[in-house]
């Protein structure tokens, strides 16, 4: 049995980070003893392919739509 090996040609172009289907999360320690968990409601961004094959990423996130489902906090 053989098996190929090789790394696959990512297409050109540009495309959009979607929301409905994506998240920006975090997770950090309270007092050491429990950890809080939140989102970022709002953000959006894009990935794009160069023609030389040249990946860069850029992504805003509006820090004023932190979620952390606690209204105290």
């Amino acid at each position: 049995m053989t098996a190929a090996t090789g790394t696959a040609q990512l297409a050109t172009g540009t495309w959009a980070i979607d929301p409905v289907h994506s998240t920006v999360g975090f997770s950090v320690r309270h007092l050491m003893v429990s950890k809080v968990r939140g989102t970022f409601d709002t953000f959006s961004g894009a990935i794009v392919v160069a023609e030389d094959g040249t990946q860069s990423v850029t992504a805003e996130i509006a820090v004023d739509s932190i979620n952390t489902r606690n209204e105290q906090r």
